[in-house]
């Protein structure tokens, strides 16, 4: 989404002052047929792995015998068990190249629990099914974007609908959603430039979307509710006198923090205010809030803490010496990152900060926090990822050419949005990044959300 050059309250400040600057293995078979007897009688239990180039070039020498001697139908030889549980140790390139070498050979490939497995060993991979009964005589689909998720020891079933409305178990087709997914996967490497949300009047600074619609602050004042398939305005909040700095919002509620130092919890429902809390003497720059808090950082330092069901506030926790430009709340614990160019962790209820995260050289303008990983964006160009159990930065990286402004991540990338005007996606694991979208923007990139099929901006 493109913005007009123009910074919050907060950053366009802060670039003036110090508040920002502050041996070689057998086949697959022999390997792992020795001592198996005891593994196959377990059904549930999931062959472990070698590694991806093991994998490969191990098929590789199984593929040019067979290709180049004689034809001896291995599998067809060997009980079903077996060839399904020697089938499970092929990644898809290798399945796929199993299922060309004769018809026997493709129907075997053809085995659901092995691409049920193949699945459930990608880590980054996740089943979601419908939550909500579907109509009578009508499938309920699986959507990659619903809830709950099933977690990878689940059934392997989903849901469809009885005639008399009723829930009944499916089995899934692991090998399309093999193929969907993959097909995702190589989207992420060449994502196109899809249509802008056009109806501010300002530059946009916050974005959060679901399923169905997508809502944005912008320096104009207003809130906005967009479809999430025709792109077209739905709605317009006003309530704040200055910048939308911020905003989340989850089905019930949403809370938006401004440049007039206020905070607005507003209906979902009926998008009208509940509340407005009063506290900040500066600027909110950031809001989150989960079932039992409401987290708030701003302009003067401090991070403030307010109770969801009566909105009063809590407690106050000091300890930045910078504005506090980011926050993130995560089963009672927040993590905040400031112009003083340190991240801090700090327990919710005590008010207490835990740890200081200490490396990067500038300040630090966006933070993201899943209770394990810290991943932090900064005026020093670079982002870097945190371990939160021993305070350790595993890995920085470089690649910005001005400040990191937004950030979003999951458990395997990260994408990120500057001030260099382009929006970057990293893989997590190895730092590299994957995908560099430098067009779509005439501006500084102020917010960006994605999900697993697309990125807003």
């Amino acid at each position: 989404m493109a913005s007009k050059q123009q910074a919050p309250q907060s950053f366009s400040q802060q670039n003036t002052s110090t508040a920002v600057d502050s041996a070689e293995p057998a086949l697959p078979a022999a390997i792992h047929l020795a001592n198996t007897s005891m593994e196959l009688v377990n059904a549930s239990v999931l062959p472990s792995y070698p590694s991806e180039d093991e994998r490969s070039r191990l098929f590789e020498q199984l593929y040019e015998k067979l290709l180049d001697g004689p034809r001896i139908d291995i599998l067809s030889k060997l009980p079903y068990e077996i060839v399904s549980y020697i089938l499970h140790f092929l990644d898809m390139p290798s399945l796929a190249k199993a299922a060309s070498i004769s018809k026997t050979w493709n129907e075997l490939t053809k085995d659901n629990a092995v691409w049920k497995s193949i699945y459930l060993h990608q880590q980054q991979w996740r089943i979601r099914t419908p939550s909500r009964k579907s109509a009578p005589n009508t499938a309920a689909t699986i959507d990659p974007e619903q809830d709950p998720r099933q977690k990878s020891g689940g059934t392997g079933f989903g849901t469809r609908a009885s005639t008399a409305g009723a829930i009944i178990k499916a089995p899934l087709d692991w090998k399309e959603l093999c193929r969907s997914r993959k097909v995702l996967e190589t989207r992420w490497k060449t994502a196109p430039i899809m249509k802008p949300l056009i109806g501010h009047d300002d530059s946009v600074y916050c974005i959060q979307f679901d399923n169905t619609k997508i809502v944005t602050g912008s320096r104009d004042q207003t809130i906005k509710f967009w479809d999430f398939h025709t792109l077209e305005c739905t709605d317009t909040l006003r309530g704040h006198s200055q910048s939308v700095l911020c905003l989340q919002f989850n089905e019930k509620m949403m809370v938006s923090g401004s440049s007039d130092n206020t905070i607005i919890v507003w209906d979902m429902e009926t998008h009208q205010p509940i509340s407005r809390l009063h506290g900040h003497t500066a600027g909110v720059l950031d809001v989150c809030f989960d079932d039992q808090y409401i987290i708030s950082c701003s302009k003067d330092t401090t991070i403030k803490v307010w109770d969801v069901r009566t909105m009063a506030l809590i407690k106050t926790m000091k300890g930045h010496r910078g504005p506090v430009n980011a926050v993130q709340l995560h089963q009672g614990q927040v993590v905040s990152a400031s112009g003083d160019a340190l991240v801090k962790l700090w327990d919710v209820a005590s008010g207490v900060c835990i740890r200081d995260f200490i490396g990067h050289e500038r300040g630090l303008a966006c933070v993201q926090f899943d209770g394990k990983t810290i991943v932090s964006g900064s005026n020093d160009k670079t982002i870097r990822i945190w371990d939160v159990a021993t305070g350790r930065c595993t890995k920085v990286l470089t690649g910005h050419e001005n400040l990191v402004r937004t950030l979003h991540f999951d458990q395997n990338r990260i994408v990120s949005g500057s001030y260099d005007y382009t929006v970057k996606v990293w893989d997590m694991t190895t730092g590299e990044c994957t995908l560099d979208l430098d067009k779509g923007h005439v501006s500084w990139v102020f917010d960006v959300q994605f999900s697993s099929s697309r990125i807003i901006r």
